[in-house]
């Protein structure tokens, strides 16, 4: 009986999520401790056809577009340092993992230590959530059917029909949650076509997105802020903050800073930062003094107070980043390469498990804002924020089962064309302390000791908590009760 609950249930949800055609993209993360290199294997000859540029770190994602039924091999690459492997079977030679692309769609490649593939689809998802849904229920008549004295075949009707209607509202639940993130995207596409053609910022009089909500948000010491919600989504969140930094506040900050203000880096696909062309700006951070009450301490605490209040992270104030100080100058409407921050995600963005250390939320204050130009956008979002001096834009990027997001806090900078806009900056991390500083971390959320060894890894796949059934509700169905608010 219960193989076939669980067979309908997969059927189900797998059916409704899927779609057609034979190319898919898939997502190869590399929790090995070790460096690979990802080879196409060759149908006819075997030989394998190198796909990554350069190696994929310890911790990496590497993105492939293929097509159904294409292998793959990801193949150690020797330890930098001693030339040698991990070894196989007791020898020394280099490990391989094997996968293929499959028939279903969002396929995940997890290469685990030692270069065990767990492959992650849409079709696994669905027999997982249909286990799910079909085991808590089961679990729960099983316990009531053992309790029973007598073989009471009315009574065990009656704990069959409810078996039944807990899988039904389990199912719909999952459903729901479907619906929700289609219609949220559907709703994104169609919204955003008048947005996608002010892409390049051309658009200086776009004011901002108009908020979903504003709310009121009042600190420990009694102040009030008016909050302009512009996303709420459980992994994605973007606010703007009016009035969350003084103008004396900003001042202490510049007289900390002074004159150390260097080029502008990004992340690099290794897990180190560079120079990009793009970039302009200046830069340069400071450490917030924790121990005293000045005003760059009372920033800093605000920062986390709004961050732990706003989300569930409840992030502590050591081992995270400093502040990070961006200078912007308006270079003229006629400038050929102006200074644009392409679109990009602060942490990842891939609807992976969050990687220890990681970055998860971001909020930047506005100390000087331009006249004309220097606007963010969150393109997959469809917000549009300009700056306002002494408000500050906050966002999200992790989700209550510590899955990331999967793009909606992607964004970008519109280029300062005419006028200064300085901004400070404060990166959050999760799962970083006095022992684990957000310095021992790259740029991949992979500690600099374990980027070229071995490092235990264990990444989370399923959260066991994402389906929750009271044993009460179970019970009060049984009785004939109202069943409407069984499922949590």
């Amino acid at each position: 009986m219960m193989i076939f609950y669980r067979c309908a249930v997969f059927s189900l949800l797998f059916g409704y999520a899927s779609s057609r055609g034979i190319e898919r993209t898939i997502n190869i993360n590399n929790f090995t401790g070790r460096k690979f290199e990802v080879h196409w294997i060759h149908p006819h000859t075997n030989e394998l056809v190198k796909q990554s540029t350069s190696a994929i770190f310890n911790g990496a994602t590497f993105t492939l577009n293929s097509f159904v039924s294409h292998a793959f091999a990801a193949t150690e690459v020797p330890h930098s340092k001693t030339q040698q492997c991990s070894g196989v079977n007791g020898t020394d030679a280099c490990a391989n993992a094997y996968f293929a692309v499959t028939d279903s769609d969002n396929q995940v490649i997890n290469v685990l230590e030692n270069f065990v593939v767990q492959h992650l689809d849409d079709a696994s998802r669905a027999r997982n959530n249909a286990n799910e849904v079909t085991s808590v229920c089961e679990k729960m008549a099983k316990k009531k059917v053992d309790s029973l004295r007598t073989a009471d075949m009315n009574e065990i009707k009656v704990i069959m029909e409810a078996m039944s209607v807990c899988i039904e509202d389990g199912v719909a639940q999952k459903i729901e949650k479907l619906n929700d993130e289609i219609s949220f995207q559907a709703s994104v596409r169609t919204s955003m076509g008048g947005l996608l053609e002010d892409y390049t910022c051309d658009d200086h009089g776009m004011p901002s997105t108009t908020p979903v909500e504003t709310k009121v948000w009042r600190d420990k010491i009694g102040r009030t802020r008016n909050v302009d919600v512009m996303l709420e989504r459980d992994s994605a969140k973007i606010h703007f903050i009016k009035e969350f930094i003084s103008e004396e506040e900003c001042q202490a900050v510049k007289n900390e800073v002074g004159d150390r203000l260097y080029v502008a880096t990004v992340a690099n696909e290794s897990g180190g930062s560079r120079v990009s062309p793009n970039r302009k700006a200046l830069q340069g951070s400071i450490r917030i003094p924790w121990q005293n009450d000045g005003a760059i301490a009372r920033v800093g605490h605000r920062i986390y107070e709004y961050t732990n209040q706003a989300t569930w992270y409840n992030l502590g104030l050591e081992g995270q980043e400093d502040l990070m100080i961006i200078k912007y100058n308006g270079r003229g409407r006629d400038e050929e390469e102006p200074d644009r921050y392409m679109p990009h995600c602060d942490g990842d963005c891939t609807g992976l498990p969050q990687k220890i250390g990681n970055r998860v939320a971001t909020l930047v204050m506005y100390c000087d804002v331009p006249e004309v130009g220097g606007a963010t956008n969150f393109r997959n979002s469809n917000v549009h924020v300009v700056p306002e001096k002494g408000g500050a834009v906050f966002f999200s990027y992790m989700g209550s089962d510590k899955i990331m997001d999967t793009g909606f806090t992607e964004h970008s900078g519109c280029p300062v064309i005419e006028g200064e806009k300085m901004i400070i900056t404060q990166w959050m991390r999760y799962g970083v302390d006095n022992k684990n500083p957000w310095d021992s971390f790259n740029t991949l959320g992979v500690k600099l000791s374990d980027e070229d060894g071995f490092f235990d890894s264990n990444p989370e796949t399923e959260d066991d908590d994402s389906f929750d059934f009271y044993e009460e509700d179970f019970d009060e169905d049984i009785n004939g009760n109202d069943d409407s608010e069984q499922v949590t």
